[in-house]
């Protein structure tokens, strides 16, 4: 495929995610990919999202890329530290009305006339609650229960995880991200998987209007 991705993350794991996403959905492994947010050596967190999303550099970064896909876990809003600015009201939201309601947010801090020029190059992928609960379906396949959980996913994962992959999400380690995540990089398995968790079947649904596969 001859089109250019950039991805804005909270974190270098969640761009190595997001890349073998793209490489199973597009069936490329070589698909072009650069990394705007954290950019290398960088340190990310869900603030610095917002704030790249609202800088001039975001802007810029059409001028060389044809799609630009922007992450953030939706878990942080239930704490205490978020400014009025970014803050938003997700209490007793559906998952679909949770991704709805940071998109909002999202475009209003882009700008409403830009994203409306720029609208099929921008998407979403709002992972509810954290980007991890998009693993389950690989490690709990069929078990509609655990696959669709949206809450404590990474606790639910310890209990497989060693046994399956030889170690626990006790850290943010590349390493241990690019193993959970590799069967992503089969279309077949990715899609399968995508259809189990609510957040993750929303992230291939923009991702299917809005790139073309032919």
């Amino acid at each position: 495929m001859d089109k250019s991705f950039g991805i804005i993350s909270e974190g270098v794991t969640d761009q190595i995610v997001l890349e073998n996403v793209l490489f199973g959905f597009i069936n490329d492994k070589n698909l072009p990919v650069t990394r705007l947010q954290p950019k290398e050596n960088e340190s990310g967190n869900w603030d610095k999202v917002f704030k790249y999303c609202e800088s001039p550099e975001f802007k810029s970064a059409f001028t060389f890329l044809d799609f630009i896909i922007i992450q953030i876990d939706t878990d942080f809003m239930a704490r205490g530290e978020v400014s009025l600015k970014y803050k938003i009201d997700i209490n007793a939201l559906s998952v679909e009305e949770v991704v709805l309601a940071f998109r909002d947010k999202f475009i209003e801090l882009i700008g409403a006339d830009f994203y409306n020029n720029f609208e099929q190059q921008i998407i979403f992928a709002i992972s509810v609650n954290e980007l991890e609960c998009w693993f389950l379906p690989i490690y709990f396949d069929g078990q509609k229960n655990k696959a669709s959980k949206t809450m404590g996913c990474i606790g639910t994962l310890n209990k497989v995880l060693p046994q399956r992959v030889g170690f626990f999400i006790d850290h943010k380690k590349t390493e241990y991200y690019e193993t959970l995540t590799k069967p992503f990089r089969k279309r077949k398995k990715l899609l399968k998987a995508a259809k189990q968790n609510p957040s993750f079947q929303l992230f291939i649904k923009e991702l299917e209007g809005k790139i073309p596969l032919n």
